[in-house]
C-alpha cells in the first residue's frame, strides 16, 4: 500500500473531499477512495469514509489549487529533510512520500488484504480503491486464487509459516508480509474445478461475508481435495 509520510494531511473524509471539489472540480482527479488495513475484512471492505489526496511524484500541484491550499497548512510537517518534517528524500513537500510507481494497479481489479490479521481477511476490489501502507494488493481478478487464500487450509499454512505479533496461542496476530504470502503454494486445478470455486467465491463476495458459512465449507472441501488432504487431516485443520 501507499506510505504518505503523514496521513493526517493526505487522508481526508468525504466532507473535506466535497469541499475541495466544490472549490475546484479538478480536485476530483487526484482524490481516491481509500481503505486501510482495518477496513479490509473477509469477502468485503467496510465503508469507513476515507479518501486519499494522491499527489504522486512529478505532479503539477498548480493544476489543483484547492488541494495545494489545503495542504499548505501542513507544509512544515510535510517538508522532507527538516526538523519536524518527513524523512529526507527527493520528493516535494506536497507529494506522497513513496514513489508508488505501481499506482496503476490500484485502478484495476485486485485481491487486497491487511498487513496484520488474526483470521483470513482476503477480499476483492474492482472499484479502483487505493490502499494505505497497512494493506497489500495482488493485481489479479482471479477469484479461484481468492478462494484458495480464504480457505482454512491456507490459514493453517500461514499460522505455521508466518511471523507472529505476540503469542500465537494467546491471540497473537500474523504478519502477512510479501515474503510469506508469496510462498503460499497454489494448487493446480482443471477449469471445471476452478469455476466451481469461483462461483462460490462470488456468492461470498455478493453477500459481503454475511451467512456464507455453507459456501465457505464447500470451498474448504474443494480446496482440500486439490491439495490432496485426507478427511483426517481436514479434521485437524478444522480443530475437530
Amino acid at each position: 500500500g501507499i506510505k504518505t509520510g503523514y496521513n493526517e494531511a493526505f487522508i481526508i473524509d468525504s466532507k473535506v473531499r466535497d469541499e475541495l471539489i466544490a472549490q475546484d472540480a479538478n480536485s476530483a482527479h487526484i482524490i481516491k477512495a481509500l481503505a486501510v488495513g482495518n477496513d479490509i475484512r473477509r469477502w468485503y471492505i467496510t465503508d469507513s469514509d476515507k479518501w486519499l489526496i494522491f499527489t504522486r511524484r512529478g505532479i503539477n500541484i498548480n493544476k489543483y489549487p484547492a488541494i495545494k491550499n489545503y495542504l499548505m497548512q501542513y507544509k512544515h510537517r510535510l517538508t522532507p529533510g527538516i526538523k519536524g518534517g518527513r524523512k529526507k528524500g527527493s520528493y516535494k513537500w506536497y507529494e506522497i512520500q513513496d514513489n508508488v510507481a505501481y499506482y496503476n494497479f490500484f485502478d484495476n481489479s485486485k485481491i487486497i488484504f491487511p498487513d496484520i490479521v488474526k483470521e483470513s481477511r482476503f477480499t476483492f476490489d474492482n472499484n479502483g480503491i487505493y490502499v494505505e501502507a497497512t494493506a497489500f494488493i495482488i493485481p489479479t481478478n482471479n477469484l479461484y486464487c481468492l478462494g484458495i487464500l480464504n480457505s482454512k487450509i491456507v490459514w493453517n499454512y500461514l499460522c505455521e509459516n508466518t511471523a507472529v505479533l505476540g503469542d500465537k496461542n494467546k491471540g497473537g496476530r500474523l504478519r502477512l508480509k510479501r515474503i510469506y504470502v508469496s510462498q503460499i503454494p497454489i494448487p493446480k486445478a482443471t477449469e471445471i474445478e476452478k469455476k466451481a470455486i469461483e462461483e462460490l467465491v462470488q456468492k461470498c463476495l455478493d453477500a459481503k461475508g454475511v451467512e456464507v458459512e455453507e459456501w465457505e465449507a464447500e470451498i474448504d472441501d474443494r480446496v482440500a481435495h486439490l491439495y490432496g488432504l485426507t478427511d483426517e487431516e481436514m479434521k485437524i485443520i478444522r480443530g475437530e
